[in-house]
């Protein structure tokens, strides 16, 4: 038994004569045998230091540090001569606690030979004598109960994140489609591409996408710019080919500079922008703003929702495009009001942006010099209040708005005015948004924008309005959206979404979307409804359409069936999904169409090869109709160690771990499961900025000889920061040794097995086994046998383990000292070829 040291992990080796020092004195006393402990030759002190409650070794330890119940992240921590936590720098500001005007002097924590001088430890417990400290070493956790005139104000401070690192990154998001008619055919291609690096927090992106149908092609290049956080500013420097990111003013992309507030502690970073819609068949959908396609997907029959979009504004209506597999399109719009629900309790502060519009794609419009400047303020704890100004060659807007919370509803109001002084038009244009709950089952979300005929979006004045006299009547005057969200448990949840645009020639167009879903024991109903008034059919595809589902779950496989009605007539269909591992999912339908009484088919395969994500699906439809897709998507990061692949786009703030030189080794990150390749390497590929991320091993893939020191990592990254992640590993050898005597009688249980230094390594247990928790060939192993007798161990073993073994298990002999071999001599005889 080793001497107890609490809260301490172990790791020398401990002679026998130590081990045995370690009893208690006697039964029920919670101290030492000092007596024997001196006989032992072990420092009675060391027993003193552990006698009275569990303490840290002195020195750093990496302990997480929790204040008031609060976790605050791992922290390098120091501890003194007496174990006592050291409150230097790091520590408090970690901590978020104000800086003591005294310091602990000559106590401050041990140093380190060679390393760099000790911090000053500050006495904060004598400025806030209520402050308890609770160390619990035995979890390398620290807690802290302090008073609350002893904590820093509550505004952001990221002294303690992750700064600096350099790689490049490639994101790349590759679709191909190919549809085959009974006497033509026709093909696409799209290619979305995003390159840049990563340079001691500075952030440099280009993307561009490229897009064929057929015969005619496109190339737009979408943006690229340099961004870094300015700290001390709590702000983000931003220039390049930039997209203006104000709520303020729709605008076009620029070619410009701009400062915004960081909005890390709010993850503004996504959105909660939803495209919702029904695809007739296996239906490529794309997505453009301001001209530009931003997004295009292939998505299945049925109901279909695209989230997290990578807008290029909040202030330009999205034109959606739904191309079924028969070549019929039909489009509709995403009001730009929809695209966000207030700024209420986001980040506030000052934005400024200069620059020159530039256009996007075939564009031929003016490209004027433009400057903005906006701001929010906090009035109340309930409200904020925004305003702004544009200035531009031949144009001039302003705008104010506010936030604000009424009992349960948020509302947003906000209004702009313009003067188009090229076209000589004056107007203003009104935005509305609200989301309210209205009970504990019943929410309800409104907008709506209303503008005079002479308003102008920037825009709008750079399009040559040459032989169009009536373009401006064929803008929107208003468009309003409503979304009503109820939920029981006898009902299930149904919510029901409207959107209405109407143009200053009094035409309109409205939309109605519906869905009721309810979970039963047996499966999950689902019933789906879009409904398009006063536009009928649209390229031949049908406004007004249904689905009723039913998906039975049956473990990793799923069964689904449904009926559509399009047109008046019915579609009847059933599919099968099943998750096989982490690595292949696939799908297989068949539908009936009860018009042309002709059967459809299609299968989807969604493949995960460890280091890029593959789509590739087949649909057949009749007898004359046949479509291909096929689609690869990840990302690759350039850095000090070389070049690692991911199966997920690479962000702006990341990662790259290694496990030794482990490859298929499975590891959790924030983005979802990554496995290391052939170097023991992954990629991070994305961390939120500013917020604790935690990487852990999956301990289970590993080898079954190979042990790690740590499978969990906590990582505080800083903006634009590449972070650098290494768990160290330890390759083992365990081995079961049967141990007898030379005359066959298995050794006594309790005798002490000591390499050749005399150190401890383990004891004999039931039936004379030994268990080597890392054997190494060729090592001199000999018993101490409780009548003092000594023994060397002799057994055979595999030059080489088996890493699918966890331990392996052999004969050994144990020859009396007497007739052992000379030292220096190696008593493990290796294993015949």
């Amino acid at each position: 038994m080793l001497l107890p040291l609490p809260g301490a992990a172990q790791t020398d080796k401990v002679s026998p004569a130590a081990a045995a020092a370690a009893k208690p004195a006697a039964p029920g006393n919670a101290g030492f045998d000092l007596d024997m402990l001196r006989e032992r030759g072990i420092d009675p002190q060391l027993a003193e230091y552990f006698k009275e409650a569990p303490r840290f070794r002195p020195g750093v330890t990496v302990i997480t540090l929790f204040v008031n119940g609060a976790k605050r992240g791992r922290i390098d921590a120091r501890f003194n001569d007496k174990g006592e936590l050291c409150f230097d720098k790091n520590v408090l500001d970690k901590g978020g606690l104000r800086i003591p005007d005294r310091t602990m002097g000559s106590t401050s924590a041990t140093a380190v030979p060679g390393s760099l001088p000790t911090p000053v430890c500050y006495d904060y417990k004598a400025s806030y004598p209520q402050t308890a400290i609770e160390l619990r070493p035995g979890k390398e956790e620290v807690a802290l109960i302090v008073p609350t005139s002893g904590l820093r104000p509550n505004e952001g401070d990221f002294s303690g994140y992750s700064s600096g690192g350099k790689a490049a990154i490639l994101n790349y998001d590759i679709l191909a489609a190919r549809s085959q008619f009974s006497s033509t055919s026709s093909d696409f291609l799209s290619a979305n591409l995003e390159l840049g690096f990563n340079l001691q927090d500075w952030i440099v992106r280009t993307r561009e996408m490229y897009s064929a149908q057929d015969n005619t092609s496109q190339r737009q290049h979408l943006y690229a710019y340099a961004q870094r956080t300015l700290m001390d500013y709590k702000s983000i420097l931003q220039g390049g080919q930039i997209n203006i990111a104000s709520s303020a003013f729709a605008s076009g992309p620029v070619t410009g500079v701009q400062i915004l507030p960081e909005a890390a502690l709010t993850d503004t970073g996504r959105n909660n922008v939803m495209v919702e819609g029904i695809a007739q068949s296996q239906a490529r959908v794309e997505v453009r703003q301001v001209g530009a396609m931003i997004y295009t997907a292939v998505v299945p029959p049925g109901p279909f929702a695209l989230t997290d979009l990578p807008l290029l504004n909040a202030t330009s209506d999205l034109e959606v495009t739904v191309i079924e597999a028969n070549g019929a399109q039909r489009r509709f719009i995403v009001p730009a009001a929809s695209l966000h629900s207030g700024t209420l309790g986001n980040q506030r502060g000052y934005s400024f942006a200069l620059g020159k519009l530039r256009s996007l794609g075939n564009s031929t419009g003016r490209q004027p010099w433009l400057a903005t400047a906006t701001g929010g303020w906090p009035l109340t704890k309930q409200t904020n209040v925004s305003a702004g100004l544009m200035a531009a060659t031949s144009y001039q807007a302003a705008s104010w708005g506010f936030d604000t919370r009424l009992f349960d509803t948020n509302l947003s109001l906000q209004q702009r005015m313009s003067n188009a002084a090229r076209e000589g038009e004056r107007g203003t244009q009104i935005l509305v948004s609200s989301s309210s709950i209205l009970s504990s089952s019943l929410s309800l979300s409104l907008s709506g924008t209303q503008q005079t005929l002479g308003y102008r979006d920037l825009m709008d004045t750079t399009i040559d309005l040459q032989g169009q006299p009536d373009w401006a009547q064929t803008r929107y005057r208003g468009q309003y959206t409503a979304s009503l969200g109820w939920a029981r448990d006898w009902l299930g949840g149904v919510n029901v979404s409207y959107s209405r645009s109407v143009q200053f020639t009094s035409a309109s167009t409205q939309r109605v979307i519906g869905a009721w879903g309810k979970t039963y024991d047996f499966g999950t109903v689902n019933f789906n409804l879009e409904h398009e008034m006063g536009g009928g059919t649209r390229n031949g595809v049908s406004a007004n359409t249904f689905y009723l589902t039913l998906s039975i779950p049956l473990g990793k496989r799923s069964v689904r069936s449904y009926i559509n009605n399009s047109s008046g007539y019915n579609r009847l269909g059933a599919s099968v999904n099943e998750q096989l591992n982490d690595y292949v999912n696939y799908t297989v339908s068949a539908e009936r169409n009860t018009q042309s009484r002709e059967t459809d088919l299609s299968t989807q395969v969604a493949v995960l090869p460890r280091y890029a994500q593959v789509n590739l699906g087949y649909s057949r439809y009749g007898s004359g109709s046949t479509a291909y897709n096929g689609g690869i998507r990840g990302g690759m990061v350039l850095h000090e160690q070389g070049l690692t692949l991911s199966p997920y786009p690479v962000q702006d703030t990341f990662g790259v771990l290694k496990v030794g030189d482990v490859s298929g080794i499975k590891v959790s990150t924030p983005y979802g499961p990554v496995w290391t390749d052939l170097w023991g390497q992954a990629v991070i590929s994305q961390m939120p900025a500013y917020v604790s991320s935690r990487v852990e091993i999956t301990t289970k893939s590993l080898p079954r000889n190979v042990d790690i020191k740590n499978g969990f990592k906590v990582v505080d990254p800083g903006r634009g920061s590449v972070n650098y992640v290494n768990f160290e590993v330890i390759r083992v050898r365990r081995i079961l040794l049967n141990a007898k005597g030379p005359d066959q009688q298995v050794l006594p249980k309790g005798a002490f097995v000591l390499d050749a230094d005399n150190q401890f390594v383990t004891t004999v247990v039931d039936d004379g086994q030994i268990f080597l928790i890392n054997g190494i060939p060729g090592s001199q192993l000999h018993v101490q046998m409780p009548d003092g007798k000594n023994c060397s161990l002799q057994y055979k073993i595999a030059d080489k383990p088996d890493p699918d073994m966890f331990f392996e298990s052999t004969e050994a002999i144990c020859r009396p000292d007497l007739q052992a071999r000379k030292p220096g001599v190696s008593y493990v005889p290796s294993a015949p070829t």
